[in-house]
């Protein structure tokens, strides 16, 4: 299986101590960002691999709209990690999901007759999946360095990443923060058809986190938004969690949330 990338939870725990100097310097302009070559974009690619050690919860709300018309649904994350693996769970309702570092990139659900990929949407109305939070396309050999540009009001790198099928994958690096403020999918042509950027921070209990984000599928002006509202961070998860034979029942946890 691929090394799976968790930036989106490091993203939301990493800005804690940076989150105060984002907001204050966001809107600042500064010189042009000098170009990464050789071993320099070798080395940012590394830094975006590496495992964080992170383990927390978080309950959210996934908000979508197609037109006029708007889906909404409450769902929960767990999420482990060490230097070897990275587990994560969603639970919506009575439905599990549940990916695991040596699954062989498999995700199994509560309903066996789910069969899942990690770019399949994890609830049939909204745009949210798994290669979302993780990065597979970071262990693909084909990348190059393109241009810096203003992105959320920071300087950033853009680097681009090109699969197997063609796609290409636009990210925006800030090296200041050493973190992806966004990431943007295009067809072998170079046309738009996705991105995903994060939103806003807020503080809770000392700590800047992430509170939300936004993806859009392009070709069918479908927009999901994911926002927090309740936090768990710094506490064991219970094993069971992740056992991929109980996610019929409904996860219980003794972890302590926090209002976000």
């Amino acid at each position: 299986m691929k090394t799976l990338k968790f930036w989106a939870l490091s993203l939301i725990l990493g800005f804690a101590a940076i989150g105060e100097v984002f907001s204050a310097t966001r809107h600042k302009k500064s010189p042009l960002l000098a170009s990464l070559a050789g071993q320099q974009l070798l080395e940012t690619i590394q830094k975006l691999k590496a495992s964080n050690g992170l383990n927390c919860a978080f309950i959210f709300d996934l908000k979508t709209t197609v037109g006029k018309k708007t889906e909404r649904k409450e769902g929960k994350f767990y999420a482990q990690q060490n230097s070897n693996e990275i587990k994560l769970r969603f639970n919506f309702g009575n439905h599990s999901f549940l990916a695991l570092g040596k699954s062989d990139d498999e995700i199994f659900c509560s309903e066996k007759s789910i069969k899942m990929t990690l770019d399949m949407p994890i609830q049939r109305e909204h745009l949210l999946s798994f290669s979302d939070i993780l990065l597979p396309f970071l262990d693909e050999k084909s990348c190059e360095y393109r241009h810096s540009k203003r992105v959320q009001g920071r300087n950033t790198h853009i680097i681009r990443f090109k699969e197997m099928t063609g796609r290409l994958i636009d990210i925006a690096y800030d090296p200041g923060f050493e973190a992806i403020l966004q990431i943007e999918y295009f067809d072998e042509k170079e046309k738009l058809l996705r991105t995903f950027k994060l939103l806003n921070f807020k503080k809770a209990q000392g700590m800047w986190l992430m509170k939300s984000i936004e993806i859009k599928d392009i070709p069918n002006n479908t927009t999901t938004q994911l926002t927090i509202k309740k936090v768990a961070i710094g506490q064991a998860i219970p094993s069971n969690i992740f056992d991929k034979n109980g996610l019929e029942k409904p996860p219980v946890d003794n972890l302590v949330y926090t209002n976000f």
